[in-house]
C-alpha cells in the first residue's frame, strides 16, 4: 500500500523548499514500472506488471494527481558547478512527493521533469524521454553492479513535446533515493550565513542516515567521518568500473552516499584516464581519473560549510584527509579481486595493466573480462605486444605468491573468482543509445529486454554476446548530454 510521509517538508520551514505541485500532463501514459524496486519498497508484489498498477498510482507518478498523504515541494541547494558558485539552483524540474518507509529505513520518491518551480532560472522544468531512459538504464546498472545508486520506480511519457536542440518526447520519471541532501543544500545556508538551518540539516542527517550518532559537537565530527567514508566507498566502485559521471558538481553529491543525477555520464569503452563525455566540460574538469579528487574538493566545500557550527576545523581537515586513504583501499581491495587476488597487491601491477590498456586503445570491461581466459590457457593472448607478455608473467608470479599452485584446480578457482567480479555486462554506451533511439520511436522492448539483463551482469550468456561486446567505430558514443 503507497503511503507518503512528508519529515523534510514537516521538520524545515519554507526557507528550506517551495511547496509546489507537479504539472498535471493530462495525456501522460505510463511505459515502465520497476516491479522489483516497488516490492523492494513493499507497495507491490513482486511480478507486478504494468498493466496490474492501480490507476491511482499511474496518476500519481505522471503528476496527474496527488495522493492524500503526499505534499509535494521542491528542495533548495546552492552549489559549485564546474567550480564557480551558484548561491541558487534548487529543484528547477522535480518535486518530491514524500518518503516511504520501509525496514526503518526512509526513502525519498522525488517526481522530475515535473514542471518549473521557482528554483528552474527561466528553464522549463521539463524532461526529454531520452534523458529519462538513460538515468533509468544507469541507476540499475549501478545498482546490480551493487554500486550505491538512486533508480528510477516509473517513467511515463507526457505526449507533450520538449524544445531543445529539436523537439523532443517529454518524460516524467518518479526517483527513488535515500534522500535528496547535496552537499548543495548545506551551500545554499552557509552562503547565507544561517548557522542555525546547519545545525537542523546536520540533526536531519544524522536521525536519517547515521542514527548511531547523536548532535553533539562531538558526534557532527563523526558524522562527517561517516559521510567521507561513504564518498570514498562510492568513488572507489564507480572508479573500478570504470563509471564517469559527467558531472560532479558539489549539488550533484548527495550525502547518503549514492551516486545521483545522471545525465552526461557513461561507462568507458576503450580505456582513457582522461575520457570526458559531458558536451559541456570543455576542459576534462570531470574526466575519469579526476572523480576522486573532485569528490575529495566537494567534501572540503562541505567541511567549510560544517565549520559555521563546529569550531574544530583542523579536525574536520584531519578527517577530510582520510578521503585518500579510505578511497585507495577499497579501490586497491576491488581491484585485486578482478585480477584474481584476495590480499593486497602492488599498485604498480594496476597501473601498470591500466597503462597496458591505454597506449594500446582496449576496452576497458572486456580486456578485464578475458584475462581469466588467458590465467586458464597461460598464455598472454588477449593484448599484443611485449608490455602484456611481461605484465603477465608479473601477474602470474604473484599469484603464484599467494595461492597454492600444487592444487590441480587452482586456475580454475582464480579464474571463477575473477569472473565474479568482472562483469560480463554493462550498460554500454551505444547499447543506451540505440534504445533511446527505439524509445523516441515509442518502442520501449528493446528498454524491457535491457533492463533485465542488467540484472546479472557477472552472469556469462553467449546468447547476450550482442550486449558484452564492445562498439565499432560507427557505434561509438563520443559525448552525452543532460537534457536540460
Amino acid at each position: 500500500m503507497l503511503n507518503f510521509e512528508n519529515s523534510f517538508h514537516d521538520q524545515f520551514s519554507n526557507d528550506f523548499y517551495q511547496k509546489i505541485a507537479p504539472k498535471n500532463f493530462s495525456k501522460a501514459d505510463l511505459v515502465h514500472l520497476n516491479a522489483d524496486l516497488a516490492h523492494e519498497l513493499n507497495f507491490a508484489k513482486k511480478d507486478l506488471k504494468k498493466s496490474q498498477i492501480p490507476p491511482i498510482y499511474k496518476e500519481i507518478f505522471s503528476g496527474k494527481k496527488i495522493h492524500a498523504t503526499s505534499i509535494p515541494i521542491a528542495l533548495a541547494y546552492a552549489g559549485h558547478q564546474f567550480g564557480n558558485f551558484v548561491s541558487q539552483l534548487g529543484d528547477g524540474r522535480a518535486v518530491l512527493l514524500g518518503e516511504i518507509i520501509h525496514n526503518s529505513q526512509r526513502f525519498d520518491i522525488q517526481l522530475k521533469g515535473s514542471g518549473p518551480t521557482k528554483y528552474s532560472r527561466r528553464g522549463d522544468g521539463l524532461m526529454t524521454l531520452g534523458s529519462a531512459i538513460r538515468e533509468l538504464i544507469i541507476g540499475e546498472a549501478l545498482n546490480y553492479l551493487q554500486i550505491p545508486a538512486t533508480r528510477i520506480l516509473t517513467l511515463c511519457i507526457t505526449n507533450e513535446p520538449v524544445y531543445r536542440e529539436e523537439t523532443n518526447m517529454g518524460a516524467v520519471i518518479s526517483r527513488v533515493a535515500k534522500s535528496h541532501i547535496r552537499v548543495g543544500t548545506f551551500e545554499y545556508f552557509a552562503s547565507k550565513g544561517n548557522k542555525q538551518a546547519i545545525q537542523q540539516l546536520c540533526d536531519y542527517v544524522i536521525n536519517r542516515h547515521f542514527p548511531q550518532e547523536n548532535s553533539s559537537t562531538k558526534s557532527l565530527t563523526k558524522l562527517f567521518k561517516d559521510i567521507v567514508f561513504a564518498q570514498a566507498n562510492l568513488l572507489a566502485k564507480l572508479q573500478a568500473h570504470g563509471f564517469i559521471h559527467g558531472v560532479m558538481n558539489s549539488d550533484n553529491m548527495a550525502i547518503s552516499g549514492q551516486a545521483i543525477d545522471f545525465g552526461p555520464c557513461a561507462f568507458l569503452d576503450e580505456y582513457d584516464a582522461k575520457k570526458v563525455f559531458s558536451a559541456i566540460d570543455r576542459n576534462g574538469r570531470y574526466a575519469y581519473e579526476n572523480q576522486p579528487k573532485i569528490a575529495h574538493w566537494n567534501l572540503w566545500i562541505l567541511a567549510n560549510c560544517l565549520s559555521l557550527i563546529h569550531q574544530n576545523s583542523p579536525e574536520l581537515l584531519e578527517i577530510l584527509n582520510l578521503f585518500e586513504q579510505k578511497f585507495d583501499e577499497k579501490y586497491q581491495k576491488i581491484m585485486a579481486k578482478k585480477l584474481g587476488f584476495e590480499k593486497q597487491i602492488p599498485q604498480k601491477l594496476i597501473a601498470d595493466f591500466l597503462e597496458i590498456l591505454q597506449q594500446k586503445n582496449c576496452d576497458y570491461h572486456q580486456s578485464f573480462f578475458n584475462l581469466s581466459d588467458d590465467l586458464l590457457r597461460q598464455k598472454p593472448l588477449i593484448i599484443e605486444g611485449e608490455e602484456y607478455h611481461k605484465w603477465f608473467s608479473s601477474w602470474q608470479n604473484l599469484l603464484q605468491q599467494e595461492y597454492d599452485f600444487s592444487d590441480k584446480n587452482i586456475i580454475k578457482k582464480i579464474a571463477k573468482k575473477m569472473r565474479e567480479n568482472n562483469p560480463f555486462i554493462i550498460a554500454r554506451n551505444h547499447i543506451v543509445q540505440e534504445i533511446i533511439d527505439a524509445g523516441n520511436n515509442l518502442d520501449f522492448q528493446p528498454l524491457e529486454n535491457f533492463l533485465k539483463i542488467l540484472k546479472k551482469p557477472f552472469h556469462f550468456d553467449e546468447k547476450n554476446i550482442f550486449y558484452h561486446a564492445p562498439p565499432s567505430k560507427e557505434q561509438m558514443v563520443l559525448q552525452t548530454f543532460c537534457g536540460t
